[in-house]
């Protein structure tokens, strides 16, 4: 048995089968050199310690932005510079790394055990920066580059994203890129079976919106959230 554990240890290239170590390897296909990144990933500011995953989610967001720049500019020569600009905000904001944190199952191996008063699915886009900030410190910018581009293009659609930059939401999601504002789209459903979109800025609500659908209510709060910020369509 130790000698078949110590087979998968060293397939892995961790020192210990840390559950949260074994996820990251599954989900992202590597190979650790340096573990310790990638703990540090998985800690909240807010858990007990002095060392948190706030230095990795900024470095991992600037690997992030340049990796989605340069697939963008190779893989979509018909889009001007502008458009280059609205698809990659699109693709790094704060909503579409917390779906793709949901989908690859970050949620629960989210070092916040002790965090009762926080939810996790407010933090996971942050976790996922954390997360890519390690992988480039322990693989490089290529296989870092490799790993994201696997993740979009299995997570999203983004021939379709490219199609609709100039919806609301996605006019919306631009500003809040350049204004590094953090936006949030909750979505209830009605009594009268319409669905209902909140869109906030941080813990502020900003508009909302009513629809038969989910997409419909949210282009609709979309759309009252652009004339609250001022901007023109």
């Amino acid at each position: 048995m130790n000698r078949y554990l110590g087979k998968i240890k060293a397939l892995l290239g961790i020192t210990s089968l840390n559950s949260n170590l074994l996820f990251i390897t599954k989900c992202f296909d590597l190979r650790l050199n340096e573990s310790k990144h990638y703990q540090l990933a998985l800690i909240h500011r807010s858990s007990p310690g002095a060392e948190n995953n706030e230095r990795l989610e900024l470095l991992g967001d600037a690997v992030l932005d340049l990796i989605v720049a340069d697939y963008l500019f190779h893989n979509f020569p018909e889009l001007n510079e502008g458009e280059l600009t609205k698809l990659k905000a699109k693709l790094i904001s704060r909503e579409q790394l917390n779906q793709i944190g949901h989908e690859i199952g970050l949620v629960e191996n989210l070092n916040l055990e002790k965090q009762k008063d926080l939810d996790p699915s407010l933090l996971i886009g942050n976790v996922l920066e954390a997360i890519f900030g390690a992988v480039y410190l322990d693989q490089g910018y290529q296989k870092t580059k490799q790993v994201a581009v696997k993740m979009f293009e299995q997570t999203c659609d983004i021939r379709t994203l490219s199609e609709n930059l100039h919806d609301a939401k996605s006019l919306l999601l631009e500003w809040s890129q350049k204004a590094r504002k953090n936006i949030r789209i909750k979505i209830h459903p009605e009594e009268n079976e319409n669905f209902r979109a909140k869109i906030y800025i941080g813990e502020t609500l900003i508009a909302q919106g009513e629809g038969r659908s989910k997409k419909r209510a949210e282009k609709n709060a979309a759309r009252k959230a652009l004339k609250v910020i001022d901007i023109e369509r």
